[in-house]
């Protein structure tokens, strides 16, 4: 896949030094998002306006993306990550200030050409319809005259704002404090995320039901790490509620969150599963990515497998 069609991943990011910082991948393209419904990721839409909010339904860009889809994505070769650092408002403040009038010049000069390609096309279309009806007028004609200028009046009503499918706004950055940072490596951030907001065996799960063609979405509603669908969350119910994962030969199984999990799948007619990564005891994180940039996409995993149990509610009696 060429550089061109790599999805960009926006993390936005409080502090990189801070241990309780908060990171939240975006994707702030429509283009970006067809691009990630075609690789079965679906995220959360999250955007829309302050004074006029949506129920999910409605929701726009940008789409929030869990940190393990992020990690897939990037490991794969699908995606490239850009820092943001501090909270988006202060963002959107700086570039305005500074590109204000840049932004305005370039947004007025692309609604007038999409007005004209409007006019032109309906005009156009006009013409076509009076023809097939065998009514065309000379243009001499004082009747045909006091027509178009009527039609003009109809076409001027009819013309629509577009909007844009990319942020212009963060295209821009202030040059002098580079507020939207992208000097850090893909590499480099990767190994921030899996470090800091993921556990790898978590990543390993996600990765062991996306190879099987699942669909996740993030499960807290429904008590566990991931929700996992048989296909597009569209089309299909989910069947699937995914628990953290467990380390497989020293974690104890706690039989009364065993229990509640189980009842609580039967109850919202889901499947509770549990998962673990066997034979890693000597893999880390660092052994199992190849950290050359040049081989980022290429994992190690070795004789490392995932097991999966699922458990139901069965009752007494």
């Amino acid at each position: 896949m060429g550089n061109s069609s790599l999805i960009c991943i926006r993390l936005i990011v409080n502090d990189l030094n801070d241990d309780e910082s908060t990171v939240c991948p975006m994707v702030f393209s429509v283009d970006d998002v067809l691009k990630l419904r075609k690789l079965g990721i679906c995220g959360i839409l999250s955007g829309t306006l302050p004074t006029a909010t949506q129920q999910n339904i409605f929701l726009s860009i940008p789409l929030k993306l869990m940190v393990e889809e992020t990690i897939w994505l990037v490991l794969h070769g699908y995606a490239k990550l850009d820092l943001i650092k501090g909270p988006m408002s202060r963002h959107f403040n700086s570039i305005l200030e500074s590109k204000s009038d840049q932004l305005w010049e370039i947004s007025r000069k692309k609604l007038l050409q999409s007005f004209e390609l409007q006019r032109e096309y309906k005009k156009e279309q006009h013409e076509l319809k009076l023809k097939q009806l065998g009514l065309e007028q000379s243009k001499n004609d004082v009747s045909a005259t006091s027509s178009s200028n009527d039609n003009n009046k109809f076409i001027e009503s009819s013309l629509f704002v577009e909007t844009s499918n990319v942020s212009s706004i963060l295209d821009y950055s202030v040059d002098e404090k580079r507020e939207i940072t992208k000097s850090s490596t893909s590499t480099d951030l990767l190994h921030y995320l899996i470090t800091n907001y993921s556990t790898w065996n978590n990543y390993l799960l996600y990765q062991s039901l996306k190879e099987q063609s699942y669909v996740m979405l993030p499960g807290g509603r429904f008590g566990g790490l991931y929700i996992a669908y048989p296909g597009d969350p569209l089309r299909y119910h989910s069947h699937l509620t995914i628990d953290s994962a467990l380390d497989y030969y020293n974690d104890p199984i706690d039989f009364i969150s065993l229990t509640s999990g189980a009842r609580l799948g039967t109850a919202v007619k889901k499947l509770w599963v549990i998962g673990g990564v066997k034979e890693n005891k000597n893999h880390t994180m660092n052994e199992t990515i190849n950290v050359e940039d040049s081989g980022l996409h290429s994992l190690k995993l070795g004789t490392i497998t995932t097991s999966f149990f699922s458990i139901e509610w069965a009752g007494f009696g």
